[in-house]
């Protein structure tokens, strides 16, 4: 029998009442219920959020939890801040942000990743054996701008003798423009580091010290001019191939997706008109 529009209407609005119906209800505030779409949001915040899960007391925190947001989040419309202008820029910003982040992603599936064989990837981890040896250690450094003041300080490092560690902590607490040496007066302290993490000149140069040695030469990295103190390190062990391949071939491919987006950046610069003022 075929349904009549009117019928079937009916029909779409009947379901929609009955999962309304059977939507569980938490709470009440001033006539707002809360339901499951509420505990979605703690889902999101939350990671294996399952209120089926919590003990009663818990429950009930996570409840009046709910029922404090609802409240705020009527105060706050009651005051009008959903038409402020702190309100709707932080909206708009949100708004930008997602448009280019969707843009980006766009751009980046459209890109042709260029194909690399098992040759060139062995090629290369040939060529890089370093970076792909598991190494733990723990060293200070000293950065300073140029390689003049690096060679100065490992002159006063020569002079200390048995009291070089003291006084490396001390001339990277005077001398060293690394944000966090300046700003916590650690000594230089890089703390337990992979040797995979740091630039491969800082790591070459420190993981060839012998722990409790400082380096002899600068060590120069985009950054400046470093002075390295080794305090350990553990036993090398060199990732084998089979295991370095992945990350290489995924390292390509960002290099490729990389170079493709700063090509389409290029591309709309070309055709705007820029003006930088000063």
């Amino acid at each position: 029998m075929k349904i009549q529009p009117n019928k079937r209407l009916c029909a779409v609005l009947l379901c929609v009442c009955a999962s309304l119906a059977y939507a569980k209800t938490y709470a009440i505030v001033d006539g707002k219920p809360i339901t499951d779409k509420d505990m979605e949001i703690l889902k999101q915040s939350i990671p294996n959020f399952n209120y089926s899960k919590l003990s009663d007391q818990e429950k009930e925190a996570v409840i009046n939890e709910l029922v404090n947001r609802q409240l705020i989040l009527k105060a706050a419309k009651t005051a009008k801040l959903d038409t402020s202008k702190e309100y709707t820029d932080i909206i708009n910003n949100i708004k930008d942000n997602l448009l280019i982040d969707l843009w980006t992603k766009k751009q980046a599936d459209s890109i042709q990743v260029a194909s690399v064989n098992d040759a060139q990837i062995r090629k290369i981890y040939q060529e890089n054996e370093g970076l792909f040896i598991n190494q733990e250690g723990k060293a200070r450094h000293i950065l300073v701008k140029t390689e003049s003041e690096a060679k100065g300080i490992i002159k006063e490092l020569d002079k200390a003798g048995k009291r070089a560690k003291e006084r490396f902590i001390e001339l990277a607490n005077e001398k060293s423009i690394d944000p966090a040496s300046k700003q916590q007066k650690n000594g230089g302290d890089l703390g337990v580091f992979q040797r995979s993490m740091m630039h491969p000149d800082f790591s070459r140069a420190a993981f060839d010290l012998k722990p409790g040695n400082y380096s002899k030469e600068p060590v120069a990295t985009p950054f400046g001019y470093h002075i390295i103190f080794l305090e350990h390190k553990s036993e090398p062990k060199i990732i084998p191939y089979n295991e370095a391949k992945k990350t290489i071939e995924n390292e390509l491919k960002m290099q490729s997706i990389q170079g493709g987006m700063m090509q389409k950046i290029q591309e709309l610069r070309k055709k705007a008109k820029i003006e930088i003022t000063k």
